[in-house]
């Protein structure tokens, strides 16, 4: 089986781009593993985990066909989660301040 990593500071290997991921194709096994892992991340995020929304975006656009290098960086999304179990994100209620004023007019 596959394991997670033991360092996942970000979601995702900052120099990995999935698009030019040319590892080997997953065999149908593990691509059906791969499509799970993405649907439980999806509803991680409209759970909440708007933290991971771009790097699950970037994922799920290789569910057709997904390579050993995409399954390894949904695990390490995994791993960071795993890290980051507490995570909040705090939004501000208030309404901002807009000095219109400082705005060009044309």
């Amino acid at each position: 089986g596959y394991k997670l990593p033991a360092k996942a500071e970000t979601p995702m290997q900052t120099s990995y781009r999935p698009e030019l991921d040319v590892s080997e194709e997953l065999e149908p096994r593990d691509a059906s593993y791969y499509q799970s892992l993405i649907g439980v991340l999806r509803w991680m995020v409209e759970l909440g985990r708007v933290d991971i929304c771009l790097e699950c975006s970037m994922m799920s656009s290789h569910l057709a066909l997904p390579r050993k290098g995409h399954l390894e960086q949904v695990l390490h999304i995994f791993a960071h989660l795993k890290k980051y179990h507490n995570s909040e994100l705090v939004l501000d209620p208030s309404d901002p301040v807009i000095d219109t004023d400082s705005f060009e007019l044309k």
